[in-house]
């Protein structure tokens, strides 16, 4: 099942999505806003620490906090915040087990720009948080 998700959302629109979000800053807020209110839900503890990272990275390139970021990895990771929201995609929320598919999505997106996270996180680490 793993393999149909993730070829689901490798093949939607998610980042065309993404595309859309990054042009129109509101948008992307009100994104991160969803994101925090969603993170917390029951079925999303063996990922939350990942949403709170991807939170955050999206968080601090919007607000011009990190601003040596790959564009690649920003699209990848809103593409995936956007699914992580949306109540119906591969497996709709509202059914048991709806959440399955967003585990997947949100680890397959941190797997896929580790790097990248890693760069970020190493650049958080040298300056003081602002939160």
């Amino acid at each position: 099942m793993k393999k149909r998700v993730l070829a689901f959302f490798s093949r939607g629109r998610w980042l065309q999505l993404a595309a859309q979000y990054i042009a129109h800053p509101k948008k992307l807020q009100e994104l991160l806003t969803k994101v925090s209110q969603y993170a917390g839900r029951k079925g999303l503890e063996k990922v939350g620490g990942n949403i709170k990272l991807l939170w955050h990275y999206v968080s601090d390139v919007a607000t011009r906090r990190y601003t040596d970021y790959n564009t690649h990895a920003l699209l990848l990771i809103i593409a995936g915040l956007i699914y992580l929201v949306t109540p119906v995609d591969f497996l709709p929320d509202f059914i048991v087990g709806g959440l399955i598919d967003d585990v997947s999505v949100i680890l397959y997106i941190v797997q896929s720009v580790r790097e990248e996270l890693q760069r970020y996180e190493n650049n958080r680490c040298n300056k003081p948080l602002q939160e």
